[in-house]
C-alpha cells in the first residue's frame, strides 16, 4: 500500500498511529516508502482500540500547521470513522492496511466534525484495480 500512496504522491506533514505493535510496525513501513522521518511519527495512547469520536478527537487535537495527516488504528473503529466520514462507502469491514483518504472543507483540524469532506479514493491492498496515476 505504501507505494500505492507513493504513486499517488501522498507527502503527509503527520502521521499519527496507535502504540499497539502492529499499527507502529504499518506506520513505519510506510513512512518509510513515503520519505516521512520516522522520528516525526506521533504515536497516540487514545488511537488503541478507538472509537471512531475518540479518533476525531485525536484528529482534533493536531496542530494546523499540518496540512495532511494520515492516521493508523484499528479496527472496527476505523471501519466506523470511515462510514461517519464517507456514507457513500458502506463499509461492512475496513480490511487490514487499507487507505481512505479525504478532502475537508476546512483549514483547522479542530474544526473536522462540521466540515465538509469529500472522498478523494479509497484503496486496500487486494484491490485489483489499475492503478493510473497522471503527472
Amino acid at each position: 500500500m505504501g507505494t500505492r500512496l507513493l504513486a499517488r504522491k501522498a507527502r503527509p506533514s503527520l502521521i499519527v498511529s496507535s502504540p499497539a505493535l502492529r499499527a507502529q510496525a504499518t506506520a513505519k513501513t510506510i513512512a518509510g516508502i513515503l520519505g516521512y522521518p520516522l522520528e516525526f511519527l506521533h504515536l497516540e495512547q487514545q488511537l488503541y482500540l478507538a472509537s471512531p469520536d475518540e479518533a476525531i478527537a485525536v484528529i482534533c487535537e493536531q496542530q494546523d500547521d499540518f496540512s495532511d495527516l494520515m492516521l493508523f488504528g484499528h479496527n472496527p473503529g476505523l471501519t466506523d470513522l470511515a462510514n461517519r466520514l464517507f456514507p457513500e462507502l458502506k463499509l461492512d469491514n475496513l480490511p487490514t492496511t487499507s487507505v481512505v483518504a479525504g478532502d475537508f472543507d476546512t483549514s483547522h483540524w479542530g474544526r473536522l466534525p462540521e466540515a465538509g469532506a469529500v472522498l478523494a479514493y479509497y484503496d486496500y491492498p487486494k484491490n485489483s484495480e489499475i492503478l493510473l496515476i497522471e503527472d
